[in-house]
């Protein structure tokens, strides 16, 4: 048996929303037949799932070890092929959450049980620091594509993960990209189109709207003009799948090095450079040599 004393972070979330999070290799199905065959209980009562629980409720999970193991995925979750985050691949972080760099080439969250990801040897470094709880699986909460490098938040609590989305959902958090694209950007400007995905892992944008497209709004403004080239500040003001990448395609101007909106090979040159979080301030993370490199090639 596992008893489980509720934290005051997770107030006012359901039971069943918690047991989830609690057991992510269990169904909700068979969760919720645990409770009602009363092998998970609340406060020694027989709950249905829909309760709101307060700090210091006592949870009863009537598993044994191995089972509970099982359905935790404790192991699982925490493996990365060995591969450790680097304290300075930390830009901040505090009780709640965490801003790490990406580097290029690889993924934030593994398409595979156990591969090697940004998630993973986030939650790798937790657990080596002592910081992971056996009730709550810590997340990364924006993803960037493997091909671009940058910040990426992340969600060391419950409370940590709910006011993060919550703010990226409400567009509170700015998020700034420095990225390189082909051809002389002339001025600042603010574009609308209209993105839609395709399959293949790739999208559309057109200026019109079309059937199952969505807006977006990117504001680019150049900062060095180089030899067939510019260096943007990009600034979202919504945020879809490859939404820089192929905005910029569609308006003439891929980014170097996109092989799959451009015709480049080799390093995309993306960054997620900032973001600005309320109540924190502005985060950065410096361009990666490889920028420098280029620029100072094409001056």
């Amino acid at each position: 048996m596992k008893e489980i004393r509720v934290a005051e972070s997770f107030s006012d979330s359901r039971l069943d929303k918690y047991l989830i999070r609690l057991l992510p290799s269990a169904s909700a199905g068979f969760i919720y037949k645990m409770l009602r065959k009363k092998n998970i209980t609340l406060n020694g009562k027989k709950a249905s799932g829909r309760e709101l629980l307060r700090d210091g409720d006592l949870i009863r999970i009537f598993f044994s070890d191995e089972t509970f193991e099982k359905f935790s995925r404790k192991e699982q979750i925490c493996s990365s092929e060995g591969v450790l985050l680097a304290e300075t691949d930390i830009l901040y972080q505090d009780k709640d959450i965490m801003a790490v760099h990406k580097p290029a080439g690889l993924l934030s969250q593994s398409n595979r049980p156990g591969g090697d990801c940004l998630n993973a040897r986030i939650i790798s470094y937790l657990a080596s620091e002592g910081e992971l709880s056996s009730d709550f699986t810590p997340s990364i909460v924006n993803r960037l594509d493997a091909a671009t490098s940058g910040i990426v938040l992340f969600g060391k609590t419950y409370h940590g993960v709910r006011l993060l989305t919550e703010m990226i959902r409400e567009r509170r958090i700015v998020k700034t990209y420095k990225c390189i694209c082909h051809k002389t950007f002339e001025e600042k400007v603010t574009v609308t189109s209209y993105l839609k995905e395709l399959s293949g892992n790739r999208v559309s944008v057109t200026a019109e709207r079309t059937d199952g497209s969505k807006r977006i709004i990117t504001e680019f403004i150049p900062e060095k003009r180089l030899c067939g080239y510019t260096l943007l500040t990009v600034i979202l003001h919504t945020g879809r799948k490859h939404q820089i990448r192929a905005q910029l395609a569609a308006l003439g101007f891929p980014v170097a090095g996109d092989s799959k909106y451009g015709h480049d090979s080799g390093r995309l040159y993306l960054h997620a450079y900032s973001v600005e979080i309320p109540g924190i301030g502005q985060i950065v993370d410096l361009l990666p040599e490889e920028f420098g490199r280029f620029i100072n090639a094409h001056l």
